[in-house]
């Protein structure tokens, strides 16, 4: 008689989660289907029971005894971690369809801490594919270093979700840091892999384009925070490096329009649509270019990465022994404390830039003020008690600049 590894109450219990599993999965295949946080929750639960640590135990034999499916694609499970690893990558795959329901909802913050959530369940599943040693063929799909990848890609549609939701809040130094950040992370997915040349060209455009959006934003903001004494010289000299930038995109993109032979499909409209947006604002801008030695000398904008590299809630216990480590000690807390706390906190904001934003917005509607009064819009009297109102309010802000400077 064969002893079970489990308990027949936890048997049930995985069986009946495992079920669930497959319902997700069925439902991510298709487009329209909805499901619920509940539902993660309860993969979320298979996965915690099944991670245990099964020392020397046969997984065949303790995976034929839960009696459940060990079929994945084309490939047969022989190793509980692996079949973690294919329940995490599930969950992976909910929260980037959750993002995208958020987005268009434009719940920003939403949309934000689900694509958070994909790229650390990505990168947990890519642990458990690492950990699993009874595993003979993993696919491309399990493969830890594509799931590695993933999660790479997730925290990329993160911050450019947050750098776009900074950028129409008109919160301009934040987003340019953002797009800043963006272009890093960019860059470093370029680096990470030799990547097929398509996919290398695209890398390439998008961290020249984020890189010139955050040149061209933080001369925006720069000019927005300033009633005298702009420094001219400097926002022009920011346009030119943003310029710079996006002419090494427009680049990209031409060559990569000239490679496709079909001139029709979405490929082909994204890129020219593409072309259509930096021809813009290169033209916007209208600033001569500058030679490569003076570019190269002209700063670029702080970045701001807002989603750490490693957010895995959770490690494969089966392989804790091996360290002296506890994963659950360095993993969940840094978790929890970054779930807590609001995206606005997770970003540094010096007391400067908030009083510079907070002086940008007063300019924006003194001048709102001033276009109402010429059109008669406004009353008078109204005009007279809001532009008081306003002008106190500015002077204050400059004041606080003016001490912040002395310090």
């Amino acid at each position: 008689m064969t002893i079970m590894f489990f308990e027949e109450s936890t048997t049930q219990r995985i069986r009946f989660l495992h079920f669930k599993t497959k319902q997700l999965e069925e439902k991510l295949d298709k487009t329209n289907e909805s499901f619920t946080l509940d539902d993660l929750n309860l993969i979320l639960e298979y996965t915690m029971t099944l991670n245990i640590n099964y020392k020397d135990q046969d997984h065949r034999q303790i995976i034929k005894d839960l009696d459940i499916t060990r079929k994945f694609e084309d490939i047969e499970i022989n190793d509980i971690m692996f079949e973690c690893a294919r329940v995490v990558c599930v969950m992976a795959r909910a929260y980037s369809r959750l993002s995208e329901i958020f987005e268009e909802k434009e719940e920003w913050e939403n949309a934000i801490i689900a694509m958070t959530n994909c790229s650390k369940y990505y990168k947990t599943a890519a642990y458990f594919s690492t950990a699993a040693v009874n595993q003979e063929r993993k696919g491309e799909t399990l493969n830890s270093e594509n799931l590695e990848l993933h999660s790479e890609e997730a925290r990329i549609l993160a911050q450019g979700i947050a750098a776009l939701r900074e950028e129409n809040k008109n919160n301009t130094y934040f987003a340019s840091k953002l797009y800043s950040g963006l272009s890093a992370l960019s860059k470093r997915l370029f680096y990470l892999k030799k990547h097929e040349d398509k996919k290398k060209q695209q890398i390439r455009a998008q961290f020249h384009y984020d890189m010139g959006k955050a040149c061209n934003l933080k001369a925006q903001a720069s000019l927005e925070s300033s009633l005298t004494g702009i420094n001219q010289a400097k926002i022009t000299k920011l346009l030119q490096k943003a310029n710079f930038y996006y002419q090494k995109s427009k680049d990209i993109w031409e060559d990569m329009l000239q490679d496709i032979k079909e001139h029709a499909g979405d490929e082909y409209e994204s890129l020219e649509n593409n072309l259509i947006v930096v021809n813009d604002l290169i033209k916007k801008n209208n600033v001569e270019g500058l030679e490569y030695e003076e570019i190269k000398r002209i700063q670029d904008p702080e970045p701001i990465i807002i989603i750490p590299e490693n957010l895995a809630p959770f490690v494969p216990k089966s392989i804790i022994y091996l360290t002296k480590f506890v994963p659950r000690d360095l993993n969940q807390k840094r978790f929890t404390a970054f779930q807590k706390k609001k995206l606005e906190i997770k970003i540094p904001y010096s007391k400067k830039e908030k009083l510079l934003d907070q002086k940008a917005g007063i300019i924006r509607t003194i001048n709102e003020l001033k276009v109402l009064k010429e059109n008669n819009e406004i009353d008078i009297e109204k005009f007279s008690e809001l532009m008081e109102k306003y002008s106190t309010k500015l002077n204050m802000v400059d004041t606080a600049l003016e001490k912040l400077s002395k310090t």
